[in-house]
């Protein structure tokens, strides 16, 4: 592309004399301040010493001093700013200037009126430079044009930082109007009284989820809303999805007539008084099938400079398109209602969003919960964050941290949005073959090969994803290596609970030396051997203080938050995941050198790699360590009389196993097993019945194979194996396996799927595990998480982004011919008021819903 440009030899916009008067009337008058406090940011200003003045001017504001020459210059004496912001002269010659303060307001819009002229200037410049880029994706540039340029039609509707005290006077002003019209709504009333009750009308900025089954009036009730809404003058924006406008005509015609519905779309019946009522009605209609997101929002910003829409209503949310690469539909429906959110918040409007809820929502003729819209787990699981740390999704409450997640079946870093606790719900434990488990509600999805499953769907045998690998994190801590060392053996073979000498037992002489040279090297420790009983030993490591001030190795480990653990409470501690993936290696060297087993077998079999402990938290630590070196392991439950459970964390299979040997090494007693491991797989190909794809992939594969017209027989002749049919097709293959299809097909899907960072585990079970208190996490960018691991759906963003969601459903029992039938609702969230619940009574033959609430404003039937 060839572009020729020239740079005129322009002024930027802006008024100095405007200004000047501006800071001189709040230098005569104290009040003036609260004339212009909501009109003009410090950046308003283009002189900068007029920005100086005006940010002092702010500052004071806000501390509720007084505004005069003598104030404004001690507080930019005090920023060290007046010489900068023109001196004391000028300050005074400021106040001069201005004989009376009467005219601020008009000089203040002038000022306000530049500003805007040079951001549209900036705006022009920013979507020159995107349109030079030659971006690929063009509705996206777009839309980003739009956004930038309708920004500047009203700023007020932009997010700004306000502090509280600019705002009161219209707050105040705000609380008077209702005082003195106590029985009218504060927003845009809906029409129906049960409604209204709870949400004072509709706020401009919020949206609203209407959810219910299909068949039980979604629809006819969203539309007498846009009825009502519009017969008050307010302008309504219609985006039906699901019926063109001349079926929302006659659904209107309905709702302002008497008549039937089918008489009035069959033309048997003409009401011309119902017609000439809608006449001039403030409504417009959009009937464009399968829109996109950001059709709708060029469409609706459109609409709203030219016919100042103040309600938009979607009907159905599940129906529009993302538009995007999202890998499937639910993670489209998480980036719509942001951005109907965002859109809201945008143009100052209503949005109306109207969402179909499943089949188990609303079958059962029970009132829908609003965990029908949301994905739970209980508080222990564990949330992989991007900094290495496994932390438990309790301890996240109130936080927003970046944690790993996957896309494109990548595992990538991606920020939360918001972590929080629902309340007591009734879960289930999956368990899987790996030995992870995940405790959370039915509705909660996992990733399954063919796209998210609900847990309440799920059943033994089902694979799921879980990652293969975990990234080292891109900020490091770093340790001495003795120190890595020695907690790798203390948590292995140390005692240190509380009341009691620090010990260290071991039968290996290589571990003794090790722990003592570390533990005087590192903390100036004293340690004595003692209690030899045949070829084991213990050491006494001291020095460590005393409970009320603890030294050494006993601070150190405090420090951590793993002293006074036993044996079966043992952890690698939070900190020690952000180390190194090579200092992560000394510190599973030396775990293994204590309880860890590495053995040949000589009879035939498999030889075995494996950590044993008691403590299954510590086994799930062991396994997410590994992941860090591309292992997956799988833990297993060992069971002895009079014993504690043990588990055993098992490295299957020989490519694993040299993996580990090689990238990980070994310590002490671990050295010559190690060097027969790997003297006895020398020269075997691997050939893995673990890390496999599921069959289902084969589908896949085979119609690629339809594609370029390939049958099974000359497949089998290309991959130089013989031809058994459909047999090479009833298995489920390892990625080596799926490759050389992927690399015969020219397929990069396939090449993507035998590549990528997900191994997929099998479910051994789905029980009720009884009624947990359970969290909610959301990812905006990804809309999934990993826990434990595991890859785990974003938590439900219809009801995280909505700030009213109102629920409709209906009881089983049958309604008299003839009769309104009785639907229920319910006002389920309500970001700033009450929730509840009411009736409606619903007219079918004119698809009308009635209020049923009493005419005093009192609480819903």
């Amino acid at each position: 592309m060839t572009v020729e440009t020239r740079a005129p030899d322009r002024q930027v916009p802006f008024d100095e004399s405007a200004e000047q008067q501006v800071l001189g009337s709040l230098l005569i008058d104290r009040d003036a301040i609260f004339k212009v406090a909501d009109l003009l940011r410090v950046d308003d200003f283009y002189i900068a010493r007029h920005q100086r003045i005006y940010d002092a001017a702010q500052a004071l504001l806000e501390r509720r001093e007084r505004i005069d020459p003598l104030t404004i210059q001690m507080e930019l004496s005090r920023r060290e700013e007046l010489d900068r912001a023109g001196g004391q002269a000028y300050l005074r010659a400021l106040a001069d200037g201005v004989p009376t303060a009467a005219e601020i307001d008009r000089y203040g819009h002038i000022v306000r009126d530049r500003a805007i002229l040079r951001r549209l200037l900036g705006a022009a410049t920013s979507i020159a430079a995107d349109a030079y880029d030659e971006p690929t994706d063009i509705a996206l540039a777009l839309d980003r044009a739009e956004q930038r340029l309708f920004a500047l039609r009203d700023e007020s509707a932009n997010a700004q930082l306000r502090h509280i005290t600019a705002s009161l006077q219209s707050n105040y002003e705000h609380l008077t109007d209702r005082m003195e019209r106590p029985f009218e709504v504060s927003g845009i009333p809906s029409g129906f009284r049960e409604v209204d009750y709870y949400t004072e009308g509709f706020t401009v900025g919020d949206l609203i989820v209407l959810a219910a089954r299909p068949s039980v009036g979604k629809t006819s009730l969203a539309l007498g809303m846009s009825f009502n809404v519009a017969r008050r003058g307010h302008p309504v924006l219609l985006f039906s999805l699901e019926m063109d406008a001349k079926q929302i005509v006659s659904r209107y015609l309905a709702l302002n007539s008497r008549m039937d519905l089918l008489a009035l779309r069959t033309g048997n019946i003409i009401d011309t008084d119902a017609a000439a009522a809608l006449h001039g009605l403030p409504v417009f209609i959009d009937d464009t099938p399968g829109i996109s997101i950001m059709e709708l929002r060029t469409k609706a910003r459109r609409a709203s400079t030219h016919e100042k829409i103040e309600v938009i209503i979607v009907d159905y949310l599940q129906l529009v398109r993302g538009g995007g690469d999202e890998e499937n539909r639910v993670q489209e429906i998480a980036t719509i209602t942001r951005n109907l959110k965002s859109l809201a918040r945008e143009l100052g409007v209503v949005i109306i969003g109207l969402s179909q809820l499943s089949r188990a929502a609303g079958d059962s003729g029970g009132e829908p919960k609003l965990s029908t819209l949301r994905e739970c787990v209980t508080g222990d699981t564990i949330v992989c964050l991007a900094d290495g740390r496994r932390v438990p999704i309790s301890e996240l409450v109130g936080t927003c941290p970046e944690v790993l997640s996957v896309e494109n079946d990548r595992i990538v870093t991606a920020r939360t949005e918001k972590i929080w606790a629902v309340g007591r719900r009734p879960v289930f434990r999956v368990r899987l073959t790996s030995g992870r488990s995940i405790r959370a509600t039915a509705d909660h999805r996992l990733r399954a090969f063919a796209g998210w499953r609900h847990v309440r769907d799920l059943t033994t045998g089902d694979r799921l994803a879980i990652a293969r690998r975990l990234p080292e994190p891109k900020s490091i801590t770093e340790w001495p290596s003795e120190r890595v060392g020695l907690l790798g053996q203390m948590i292995g073979d140390g005692s240190y609970i509380k009341g009691a000498p620090m010990r260290y037992t071991t039968s290996s002489e290589e571990n003794s030396r090790f722990v003592a040279a570390a533990a005087i090297n590192e903390f100036g420790a004293k340690v004595t051997r003692y209690l030899e009983v045949g070829n084991w030993h213990q050491l006494l490591i001291s020095g460590n203080g005393n409970r009320w001030h603890p030294a050494g190795v006993n601070a150190w480990l405090r420090d951590l938050g793993i002293f006074g653990q036993r044996s079966y409470q043992k952890r690698v501690p939070c900190d020690a995941f952000r180390l190194a993936n090579k200092q992560l290696a000394i510190l599973l060297r030396h775990l293994w050198a204590t309880d860890g087993s590495i053995s040949v077998h000589k009879g035939g079999g498999g030889h075995s790699v494996y950590y044993a402990t008691n403590s299954i938290g510590l086994a799930g630590d062991v396994a997410a360590l590994l992941l860090r070196f591309d292992i997956v392991t799988r833990t297993v439950r060992v069971e002895e009389a009079g014993y504690l459970p043990g588990y055993q964390v098992h490295v299957s299979g020989t490519e694993a196993q040299r993996r580990f040997i090689e990238l990980i090494g070994t310590f002490g007693p671990r050295v010559e097993p190690a060097a027969a491991v790997m003297a006895a797989t020398a020269g075997i190909a691997p050939n893995t019945n673990v890390d496999t794809i599921p069959r289902e992939v084969f589908a896949l594969v085979r119609g690629r194979m339809r594609d370029r017209e390939i049958t099974t027989r000359e497949m089998a002749r290309l991959r130089g194996t013989s031809h058994s049919g459909n047999g090479h097709f009833t298995f489920s293959p390892s990625r080596p396996h799926l490759a050389t299809y992927a690399v015969l097909l020219e397929d990069s899907a396939l090449m993507g799927l035998a590549t990528n960072d997900l191994f997929w585990d099998e479910v051994i079970d789905v029980v009720a595990d009884g009624e947990q208190l359970v969290y909610d996490l959301t990812v905006p960018d990804t809309s999934c998480w990993l826990a434990d691991g595991i890859v785990s759906h974003n938590s439900g963003a219809l009801e995280q982004d909505a700030d009213i969601v109102i629920m409709l459903w209906r009881d089983r029992e049958e309604t008299p011919a003839g009769a309104p039938r009785l639907i229920n609702g319910s006002v389920a969230k309500n970001r700033n008021g009450p929730t509840g619940g009411f009736q409606l009574l619903f007219e079918s033959e004119q698809a009308k819903f009635f209020s049923k609430a009493s005419d005093e404003g009192g609480p819903p039937a």
